[in-house]
């Protein structure tokens, strides 16, 4: 089983968003998207991405699924092989700025730690640029659409009756297992995000907060949108 590691880039320094207010020092405000439907999915990242060849700093594979988790790899410095890729698991805020069309996604570790936020951009053949916004002087980089479905967590099984039984077949297009034949991607079952009451949801939520545009403050709580789970923060104007 792939060992799981929550890491902080030694470079970055993290801003803790723990407490209602604190923004990042690139941007004086950092607010949370509201849910998007099926319909709007195509405008946001979403599924699984590959740097082929990623630089220090950089993110290898990243995999955003539709309940809010995430998994990344992340490369190492190589001093003596293996150089196994560090890999981070956890849930994932996509926000804006207010004062403009930059647009971002947090990090949170297992445990709700701060693992960083970079500006994002896509592009119409479907591939993702990155920036981190709390690395000084850091440059943009693309990660391409699709992944091995081992960088996501799942498994090439025999292409059987029953072999993926309990889990979910990935798209062969996007969740690769290396062009053999009569093999699929079995990945975990999709968590059930259906609800009637905020009460439905459940998991953890990472601690982000904002000052709202009635003058309040609201930090990052689940809500039942549309009869899906929704990290939400301020109510809906």
């Amino acid at each position: 089983m792939r060992t799981r590691l929550v890491y902080a880039l030694v470079t970055a320094s993290f801003v803790s968003l723990a407490a209602c207010g604190t923004t990042p020092a690139d941007d004086e405000s950092d607010q949370l998207d509201a849910p998007l439907g099926k319909a709007d999915a195509s405008s946001v990242p979403r599924g699984a991405y590959t740097n082929g060849s990623p630089a220090m700093g950089e993110l290898s594979t990243l995999s955003l699924n539709s309940d809010h988790t995430f998994t990344v790899h992340r490369p190492v410095e190589c001093i003596a092989a293996p150089c196994n890729d560090i890999v981070q698991t956890g849930r994932f805020l996509l926000t804006h700025s207010s004062s403009s069309s930059k647009r971002y996604v947090r990090f949170y570790g297992d445990d709700n730690s701060d693992l960083g936020r970079f500006q994002w951009k896509l592009k119409a053949n479907g591939s993702i640029q990155l920036r981190s916004t709390e690395e000084a002087g850091a440059t943009w980089f693309t990660l391409h659409k699709g992944a091995t479905c081992e960088d996501v967590g799942g498994s090439c099984e025999a292409l059987t009756p029953g072999s993926c039984e309990g889990g979910t077949v990935g798209d062969a297009t996007e969740y690769s297992c290396g062009g053999g034949l009569g093999v699929e991607c079995c990945l975990a079952p999709p968590v059930d995000s259906s609800c009637s009451a905020a009460t439905d949801c459940a998991g953890l939520v990472p601690q982000f907060c904002r000052a709202c545009a009635d003058g309040t403050q609201a930090c990052a709580h689940w809500s039942c949108v549309d009869n899906s789970c929704a990290i939400v923060s301020c109510p809906a104007s």
